[in-house]
């Protein structure tokens, strides 16, 4: 317990170092903002509580619309309260916050840069595989309506669902470069491509399920002709569970 105790405390710290440098680092822009000569910046009066001979509109400015606003908001408030700590303060812990919230911003922003193409092709790669999943559905349940939601997207469906979504990405990532007309082409091109990545996973998958009932209607006829009957399955449910017996009858006999 005190050793889970002491990494939850050392990732609280670890967090709330890092929320108050990223702050410090977004609130200036350098060093000198930080550490000004004199403290003239730091001093901020909020409307009606200035002092006699200050303008009373200080701390607001007026838009074009005529509507006044306070200047700076909730940062200009955080700047002072953090501008009047004493040099010292600053020096010692304000600034290697700042520096440390820098690197941190600028990072994200250089990650943020070089990851957005490819987090937009991952998007659009999710919304087609979802797409694809959802028409499968829709078609498979209206063929077996008496199958469960859980029955109709088996392994081998979802597998060539998947690679199709891999594979018209893919190609619409691709075509772009070999073909200056696809642009033009590319609604039709992805329509087509869909409903044959549809038809090659519905197909298969409602040709199996028909193969499967004809074999269940075959064996069910074979064992009325020779006098088997069918195992029965028993369900018993207790505090230690759900159970299931499967009864079998010898042939010619009641079960």
């Amino acid at each position: 317990m005190k050793k889970n105790a002491k990494k939850a405390a050392a990732t609280t710290a670890i967090a709330l170092l890092t929320a108050a440098s990223v702050v410090t680092g977004s609130l200036f822009d350098s060093p000198a903002a930080l550490l000004p000569d004199d403290g003239a910046s730091a001093v901020v009066y909020t409307v009606g509580d200035a002092p006699d001979g200050a303008d009373d509109d200080a701390g607001v400015e007026e838009d074009e619309s005529g509507e006044t606003r306070r200047r700076g908001g909730v940062r200009a408030a955080l700047r002072a309260r953090v501008l009047r700590l004493p040099l010292i303060v600053r020096l010692l812990f304000v600034l290697p916050l700042w520096a440390l919230g820098s690197v941190i911003l600028a990072g994200a922003g250089a990650a943020w840069a070089l990851l957005q193409p490819v987090l937009g092709k991952i998007a659009g790669f999710a919304l087609l595989l979802a797409l694809l999943l959802g028409a499968f559905l829709i078609a498979a349940k209206a063929a077996f309506p008496d199958l469960p939601l859980k029955k109709l997207l088996n392994r081998r469906s979802f597998f060539a669902l998947l690679l199709g979504a891999a594979g018209l990405s893919a190609l619409d990532a691709l075509l772009p470069a070999v073909w200056g007309e696809y642009a033009r082409a590319k609604d039709i091109v992805l329509s087509v491509g869909f409903f044959l990545v549809l038809c090659c996973a519905a197909v298969p998958f409602a040709l199996r399920e028909q193969r499967r009932r004809l074999q269940n209607a075959a064996a069910e006829r074979t064992a009325e002709k020779t006098g088997e009957k069918k195992p029965r399955k028993l369900v018993f449910t207790d505090a230690g569970g759900t159970f299931t017996v499967t009864v079998s009858a010898p042939s010619g006999k009641n079960a």
